[in-house]
């Protein structure tokens, strides 16, 4: 085949496709189809869980945070608060590991664990939360993160954020601050627009 005969095979090709899609009678526009919004309306229990349990605990410890606050006669800023300081020092879990250096088990507030009930289970975290919301009684904030933290820093235990935080670079203020967006949205997913 020579140069010429190439060409003029191309060119018929060209014309043929183009000539068949302009004949057709329906619309060769894509049709946009829906894609799930899974950002907006994600779960923010299940954001970061690595399986379904684990989204289950996380939902769970923070209902039991929110009813246990609601049992003290508590005010949905003080449940904020709650759920803010619990995402911030374990992510709604309790019975985990201390940070290095400290050695032990924390509560869901990242507190040493000193309770006669099972680490894991929601009465861990209720009565950790009672502790929290014995706390909260002298502080006061306008903004929740810092009211979250100044709760904890009021625990006669004496904080101590190496004990509570020890990657590079984290402290309890930024990590209160980056914890307060899902804090909101679980006590929203959990109590609506109350």
């Amino acid at each position: 085949m020579t140069r010429k005969n190439v060409a003029a095979a191309l060119i018929t090709a060209v014309l043929a496709v183009g000539l068949t899609a302009c004949s057709n009678d329906e619309s060769t526009t894509a049709t946009p189809t829906s894609v799930p919004t899974t950002t907006a309306d994600a779960s923010p229990f299940g954001a970061e869980a690595n399986s379904d349990l684990i989204a289950k605990i996380h939902r769970d410890n923070a209902t039991a945070i929110v009813e246990t606050v609601e049992a003290r006669h508590g005010n949905p800023d003080q449940a904020l608060a709650a759920l803010l300081a619990a995402e911030a020092e374990t992510g709604w879990r309790s019975g985990l590991s201390m940070a290095p250096p400290a050695t032990g088990i924390r509560d869901v507030y990242g507190w040493r664990f000193g309770y006669n009930i099972a680490a894991d289970s929601t009465d861990a975290v209720k009565a950790a939360t009672n502790t929290f919301m014995d706390n909260a009684i002298a502080v006061s904030a306008d903004d929740p993160a810092a009211y979250a933290l100044a709760v904890q820093l009021a625990d006669p235990r004496g904080y101590n954020e190496k004990e509570h935080f020890y990657k590079k670079g984290e402290t309890a203020a930024t990590e209160y601050a980056a914890a307060l967006p899902k804090a909101q949205a679980a006590y929203a997913e959990l109590r609506g627009s109350q």
